[in-house]
């Protein structure tokens, strides 16, 4: 039986999820996260959310059809379908509250990508440090 993660607030404390190994196509793919880890989100567009790691990491998720804006959510939560971490090729959802208050949706992630450091300052507002 796997826990289910409990929903995220925006302001979670984390630590960085950077791999030990040199940054490789190989090690690239290997790059994960915990839900654990989550320090903020945002609406990146329709079907899309950015999920912040920390101070400069990102990961944008494409999420399937018919989920709801994460726009509106005030938390979310995410889980791995497979596997305690949300890595790229491994299936994940995402947990967004319902507006009652009572229970949530689930919305399946179907793409999980690590944003370079550019496109993490730029979906954060800010410009990238050198």
């Amino acid at each position: 039986m796997r826990p289910i993660l409990t929903l995220l607030p925006v302001a979670i404390l984390s630590a960085s999820c950077a791999a030990d190994q040199p940054a490789t196509a190989s090690s690239a793919q290997r790059e994960c996260f915990w839900g654990s880890q989550v320090t903020g989100f945002s609406d990146a567009g329709p079907d899309r959310a950015i999920l912040n790691i920390g101070q400069r990491e990102s990961w944008e998720l494409t999420l399937g059809a018919g989920c709801p804006d994460v726009d509106w959510a005030l938390r979310i939560g995410i889980r791995a379908r497979s596997g305690d971490r949300i890595c790229p090729g491994r299936p994940a959802e995402l947990l967004i509250p319902n507006a009652s208050g009572s229970g949530f949706q689930r919305c399946l992630v179907q793409i999980v990508r690590k944003l370079s450091l550019e496109e993490a300052a730029a979906a954060r507002g800010r410009t990238p440090a050198p």
